[in-house]
């Protein structure tokens, strides 16, 4: 039975530590994947040009929601098409604000910790006049939920109400594994995405012989991870976020049994890395780094997404979720879209004016827009994959 009382105390912190990890587990569960850990990890290996915060509602002295939020100065300049990012750059220096995202960056999607027992309306009104204050005393313009899906009916209505402005994100993807074994995966896909397929995997296989191995420590090749990593950083339109090495030295530290890399070596040099998260079923390929010098000799992209799909099939693992960007050849390879939307406010009533006038310009998923052949409502799910 939820409760309606207006009663509740907030309070700001800066670092997940200070939040109680039997608090967090209480209201997260146990079924998030991108949970304590993996945010402690993004936290301290500071990660991009974010400040991390947790807005902590109490109730009766008992911790009932926690609401990830951080703050970075965003330039609206990123979210144009790649045709005219360049020509909106020499507007830069108005189109940055500093504006506070409910939620966490480069996970997949957005989360909240929020007990059952509370009205969702009551404690949400109080919780942005709480981060209203917060942002007003911070200079920051404007706020957004970021990465909403379709798991947030209630929440999305709520904003829809308060006026909040959708902003349609990047996609995420997901596969659900039926086959039972590579093979059959492959002869599910289309016909010319299976004859390719197996074109490419034929001829990497004639030119190498690619090794490779599972670790949960790379601390003596952390040198050739990060150096891969930056490769696909740099070759990215987009950059949203930097990772450190400090980030993929902790990650499994953090995560136990849940992070996990495959390393893929020719010979005795490492070309190759997939840093993972499993759980539950689930297999999250979340950072990868190609030798480039390689990469389309070899057909890295594809022989590592096999591999991977192969252990999910050897593991009984149900969900490969390949991540976002690069749509067209994980659709090809049978990934559904995941819908996910930004729900954004500016606090002056001009600039939100003026966010609404060019929300077909800016929204997020410009940046790597879906190929129109590919827009067909069968690419897109919008409940969980299984």
């Amino acid at each position: 039975m939820e409760t309606n009382s207006l009663k509740f105390d907030f309070s700001i912190v800066n670092t997940i530590n200070d939040i109680p990890r039997q608090d967090w587990d209480a209201l997260f569960g146990n079924e998030l994947i991108e949970s304590y850990g993996y945010l402690k990890t993004l936290e301290e290996g500071e990660a991009g040009n974010f400040s991390f915060s947790y807005l902590i509602g109490k109730e009766n002295n008992s911790t009932v929601l926690i609401l990830p939020f951080f703050v970075m100065d965003f330039s609206f300049a990123m979210l144009f098409p790649k045709r005219l990012r360049e020509t909106f750059n020499i507007f830069n220096r108005w189109l940055k604000l500093k504006v506070l995202f409910i939620g966490s960056p480069t996970t997949e999607g957005f989360s909240m910790g929020l007990s059952s027992d509370v009205n969702l309306a009551a404690i949400l009104d109080k919780s942005l006049e709480k981060l209203q204050e917060f942002s007003k005393n911070g200079g920051i313009l404007g706020m957004a939920f970021y990465n909403l899906s379709a798991k947030y009916p209630k929440l999305t209505e709520y904003l829809k109400q308060k006026k909040f402005i959708k902003l349609e994100s990047m996609p995420t993807t997901a596969i659900s594994i039926k086959a039972g074994s590579l093979e059959e995966y492959i002869q599910n896909l289309g016909k010319n995405t299976r004859k390719d397929l197996k074109k490419k995997l034929r001829y990497s296989q004639e030119l190498v012989q690619l090794k490779t191995e599972e670790r949960t420590d790379v601390t003596d090749i952390i040198e050739d991870i990060y150096k891969l990593y930056l490769n696909n950083f740099n070759d990215a339109d987009v950059h949203f976020e930097t990772l450190t090495k400090k980030f993929f030295l902790d990650i499994c530290k953090n995560m136990p049994g849940v992070a996990k890399y495959f390393i893929s070596y020719d010979q005795n040099k490492i070309i190759a890395f997939n840093l993972c998260l499993i759980k539950n079923g689930v297999f999250i390929d979340k950072f990868i780094g190609f030798d480039y010098s390689v990469a389309r000799k070899y057909c890295l992209y594809y022989t590592t997404f096999c591999y991977n799909i192969n252990w999910c099939i050897t593991n009984r693992i149900k969900v490969y979720q390949p991540g976002f960007s690069d749509y067209h050849p994980k659709i090809r390879l049978g990934a559904k879209l995941i819908p996910l939307d930004i729900y954004a406010k500016a606090f002056n009533p001009f600039l939100d004016l003026i966010i609404r006038i060019i929300k077909p310009l800016i929204e997020p998923k410009n940046m790597d827009p879906i190929p129109k052949d590919m827009r067909g409502k069968n690419r897109f799910v919008t409940e969980e994959i299984s």
